[in-house]
């Protein structure tokens, strides 16, 4: 059970479905800042660089760091760290199923308190 990922913990307690934990990650993947956005602000790319960026996207299927990547304006190694800033700056699984109210804010406090109690003893 400790290798067990969150929201299988609660699916398999019964605490929600399996469609809240696809609709919690949609909502986490929708509220997350684009990886311009963080690149910007951390003045990793210029406005200018962005707005290229973009316009690439709009007649490719490329996601935006393969572009930067290509263009030459970020490396492999900038994309990946931009990408874990995004997901660390997105809202938690938790939370994203609160918003959802798929779960209570005090049911979701003591599930995580006996996750990590059943993490712990693994």
């Amino acid at each position: 059970m400790p290798s067990e990922r969150f929201g299988s913990f609660l699916v398999n307690r019964g605490i929600v479905q399996e469609e809240d934990i696809l609709a919690a990650l949609d909502y986490q993947r929708k509220t997350r800042p684009p990886i311009g956005k963080i690149a910007l602000l951390r003045k990793m790319l210029t406005m200018k660089q962005v707005v290229k960026i973009l316009n690439e996207q709009c007649d490719t299927h490329k996601l935006f760091g393969e572009i930067a990547v290509d263009l030459g304006f970020l490396k492999k190694e900038d994309v990946r760290n931009l990408l874990d800033i995004q997901k660390k700056e997105g809202p938690l699984l938790g939370d994203a199923l609160v918003a959802l109210k798929k779960l209570d804010q005090q049911t979701l406090e003591r599930q995580l308190e006996d996750y990590f109690h059943l993490v712990g003893q693994g």
